[in-house]
């Protein structure tokens, strides 16, 4: 990416908390009007990026570009970039009025046009009529709403967000993090988003960094990071999946041969990376796994494997089964529940070579 398709730019950014490093020379390139998500486990380093990109913290080494402009020892009040915290940070002695209109009163803004503003921000973001309540007698959802409003309505054209759905019920965190999509879309803003939440990465993200230990692992769209994940860890932390070590014994025109304990899986081969006699990691996403209950109708002698279900958890929309099958245990995601119910005993598993992904095992 260019420096003029990106809006924030980072380079070789480190940044240190007295022996612990917590951002380890990190580059990133946010294009903008993405919608970017900086996603890992705690402690990893993505809030401490967003602090950075904030203001908040100067990096230790490395530059942070932003629209153009290097702003390392500028001030967070002077960058432009708002930050919602995941605690809100609502004024509580302020109506939703006068939190929303805080930034314009400071800019000393005319009365009227103040007012207009905040209308439309009350409008946007569905908190009519609520603009004289006070934020105790909000619900999260709707305080969520009023940070949101407070932080654009000055114009700024970066949000950055940090957790700001993690109060909320699972439900609620549905609805917003749609409508948060939907507004980004709608005002072409470039949001970076911080989550250690899987599934919110993925339904809302342009683009997603998966963090480990300080340091990027990857970057890539949602699909790209689930289905094509460059390491073991990617893999594991953003969603469930089977991982089957094995050696290439045979490379085909369009398949390669894996053999892991006693059996046998073919994978399409979709790249030339791979040698005779490497050792390899399969990762397999449970919902790209067959159930065959009838072994009769059907062709078990490739990429088919039997086994007794162990246990099973009905999440409504799909069962997980864990089906123990010799030395593997494969996790299984039915997703048509409705149509034969839970299953039991014995069945056959079925992989599909096309939906197999590949890494070089690592040490």
């Amino acid at each position: 990416m260019s420096a003029a398709e990106s809006i924030i730019r980072i380079e070789n950014v480190t940044k240190t908390f007295g022996s612990f490093t917590a951002i380890n020379n990190v580059s990133l390139d946010v294009p903008k009007g993405s919608f970017t998500t900086l996603l890992g486990p705690s402690g990893c380093g993505k809030t401490t990026l967003m602090r950075l990109i904030a203001g908040f913290h100067e990096p230790d080494d490395g530059t942070i570009v932003i629209e153009g402009n290097q702003v390392n020892g500028v001030p967070a009040y002077k960058r432009n970039t708002p930050l919602v915290f995941q605690e809100y940070a609502l004024f509580p002695h302020m109506t939703v009025f006068e939190n929303i209109s805080y930034g314009l009163k400071i800019k000393k803004m005319p009365r009227q046009e103040m007012k207009d503003k905040v209308d439309a921000m009350l409008e946007m973001f569905g908190l009519q009529g609520m603009e004289n309540r006070f934020p105790k007698h909000l619900s999260g959802g709707q305080q969520q709403r009023v940070a949101f409003a407070r932080a654009l309505i000055t114009g700024q054209n970066i949000l950055l967000m940090d957790e700001p759905l993690s109060n909320l019920d699972a439900k609620m965190r549905v609805e917003v993090r749609c409508e948060l999509r939907e507004l980004q879309q709608r005002t072409g803003i470039t949001a970076i988003f911080v989550t250690h939440d899987q599934d919110e990465a993925l339904s809302l993200s342009d683009w997603i960094a998966v963090f480990d230990k300080g340091r990027i692992r990857q970057i890539g769209t949602p699909w790209e990071v689930y289905f094509k994940p460059k390491t073991k860890f990617v893999a594991d932390f953003v969603g469930v999946a089977n991982f089957i070590n094995g050696e290439v014994v045979g490379i085909e025109e369009h398949d390669i041969i894996v053999k892991f304990n006693d059996g046998v899986i073919r994978v399409n081969k979709y790249n030339d990376k791979f040698e005779l006699g490497q050792a390899v990691t399969l990762v397999i996403r449970p919902e790209c796994i067959s159930i065959i209950e009838d072994k009769n109708a059907h062709d078990l002698s490739e990429n088919v494997f039997t086994g007794t279900i162990g246990q099973s958890s009905f999440l409504g929309r799909m069962i997980r089964y864990w089906v123990e099958a010799g030395p593997i245990q494969w996790i299984v995601d039915d997703t048509s529940p409705s149509v034969r119910g839970t299953l039991q005993g014995i069945i056959h598993v079925a992989l599909d070579k096309n939906k197999i992904h590949i890494l070089p095992k690592e040490d």
